[in-house]
C-alpha cells in the first residue's frame, strides 16, 4: 500500500498554512477547497471533511446542446484545482491533470455502470422430441465487458502520489465479471470462483443474445422440412 508522499503532505499544510496563503489566516475560499479536493481525490480515505470540496468539484459540469461536454468539464475542473497555491510545485501540475481526467470515472461503481451489459444466464435440460434444447431458469444478469482500465485511469489510479485507489477486475466478462477496489479483490475473486466452478456451475450457460431466439429459429427451420 502506497503512502502519501511528502509533496502531498506539504499540500495538506497548504490548506491550513500562512506560508501559501500569504496572510495570517487559514487558507479559505476556492483556493482552500481546491487544495482539499486534490488531497481527497488522491485517496480512497475520504472523511467527512472532504464533503465540501468534493461536492464543489463534481458540481463543475459544462454542457453543449443540452449534453455534458466532458472535455470542457475536464478543463473547468482542472482550472478549479489549479487555484490551489501549490499547483506550481514540482509534479503538482501533472497530478492535477490526472485527477481532472480520472476522478469519478475510474472507481468500481462508475466502471460497472458505464460498461455493464445484460447477459442471459440459463440451463439446458434435455431436449424435446424435435431435438431442440429445453431452456430452464433463464434470467438476465449484469456483466462488465471492459476488463482493462482506460489509459486515463491508469495514470490516475497508479500514480505514485495515489493512495489506495486501484481497482481490479473480477471474473470473466462472458460470465458476470465486474470491477472492485483492489483491497476487496482477493475476497471477491474467491467468491466468484466458488460460484463459477464445480458441477453445479458447469450447468449454466451464458449468452448476450436471447437463447430462445435461436431455438425459435431452429424450430421454424425444422417445421419447414
Amino acid at each position: 500500500m502506497k503512502q502519501l508522499p511528502i509533496s502531498l503532505g506539504a499540500l495538506a499544510l497548504a490548506c491550513a498554512s500562512t506560508s501559501y496563503a500569504q496572510s495570517s489566516e487559514v487558507l479559505t475560499g476556492l483556493p482552500g477547497l481546491a487544495c482539499e479536493a486534490v488531497l481527497c481525490l488522491s485517496s480512497s480515505l475520504q472523511p467527512g471533511e472532504c464533503a465540501a470540496s468534493l461536492d464543489h468539484y463534481f458540481d463543475i459540469r459544462k454542457y453543449a446542446k443540452g449534453m455534458l461536454d466532458w472535455e470542457a468539464t475536464v478543463d473547468a475542473r482542472r482550472f478549479f484545482l489549479g487555484m490551489c497555491p501549490v499547483s506550481a510545485e514540482p509534479g503538482m501540475s501533472a497530478r492535477m491533470d490526472a485527477i481532472s481526467r480520472g476522478a469519478g470515472k475510474c472507481d468500481p461503481d462508475y466502471l460497472n455502470a458505464a460498461y455493464g451489459k445484460d447477459i442471459y444466464r440459463y440451463r439446458v435440460v434435455g431436449s424435446n422430441y424435435l431435438g431442440i434444447p429445453a431452456i430452464r431458469d433463464l434470467s438476465l444478469i449484469k456483466t462488465v465487458t471492459l476488463t482493462k482500465l482506460p489509459t486515463y485511469c491508469l495514470v490516475y489510479n497508479d500514480h505514485e502520489w495515489t493512495y489506495d485507489l486501484s481497482t481490479k477486475y473480477v471474473g470473466d466478462p462472458n460470465r458476470g465479471g465486474y470491477w472492485v477496489s483492489a483491497t476487496d479483490y482477493d475476497q471477491a475473486q474467491s467468491k466468484w470462483d466458488a460460484e463459477h466452478t464445480g458441477s453445479w456451475a458447469n450447468n449454466w450457460h451464458y449468452s448476450f443474445e436471447d437463447p430462445r431466439r435461436n431455438i425459435d429459429d431452429t424450430a421454424g427451420t425444422g417445421n419447414n422440412h
